[in-house]
């Protein structure tokens, strides 16, 4: 759900909050993959998908003096995004008066919430990652850089950083018990309201 450099993006919101254009383009570009996942996972349709999400970046900018930049973004967005979609399908339902599009949006809404909260229990666990740790996992795993691109950024050997995501690894791979019993409870509700 979040993909984000740590150190710079209270700077990064900052600029944006000035009006920079240029830490809007770099919010664009670091975030407009995974909120597009996020619409196509809802929408379905890539017209909609690219409407969305032309929308979303949209208000982002016409709403920049509003962002707290103490805050993660990603949240910011994805609420954004999960909105818009809804707002859609809200649209549809009083267009066609469905009643089939009314329960979906029900089951999105459920689902979301369900994704939402297995996406917090596993940033609960990434956050207990010792700093350095954290820093490499997220780089690597969350902003797809490569072992060479975290060692430059952080000023550790490429080694350390294979290290780091190795014992981070581990370390959710032992402690994935910790989510493990909501995350079956997830995919039940999701397969009854499949099924029913």
């Amino acid at each position: 759900m979040k993909s984000y450099n740590l150190i710079d993006e209270r700077e990064l919101l900052l600029r944006l909050r000035d009006g920079d254009r240029t830490a809007f383009a770099e919010l664009y570009d670091r975030y407009k993959v995974m909120v597009t996942r996020q619409l196509f996972a809802i929408l379905k349709i890539d017209s909609l998908v690219e409407d969305a999400l032309q929308e979303l970046f949209f208000r982002v900018w016409e709403k920049r003096k509003y962002i707290d930049a103490e805050k993660p973004i990603g949240n910011y967005l994805f609420r954004i995004a999960a909105n818009l979609s809804y707002d859609h399908f809200r649209r549809e339902a009083r267009q066609h008066q469905l009643e089939s599009s009314k329960e979906a949006i029900l089951s999105l809404t459920a689902q979301h919430n369900y994704k939402k909260e297995l996406d917090e229990a596993l940033y609960r666990l990434i956050d207990q990652l010792p700093a350095q740790r954290k820093k490499v996992f997220l780089l690597c795993k969350f902003e797809n850089k490569s072992y060479e691109e975290a060692s430059k950024l952080l000023g550790i050997s490429t080694h350390a950083v294979k290290d780091h995501i190795i014992k981070a690894n581990k370390f959710l791979k032992n402690n994935s018990h910790k989510i493990a019993h909501f995350a079956g409870y997830c995919i039940a509700v999701q397969l009854l309201e499949n099924f029913l």
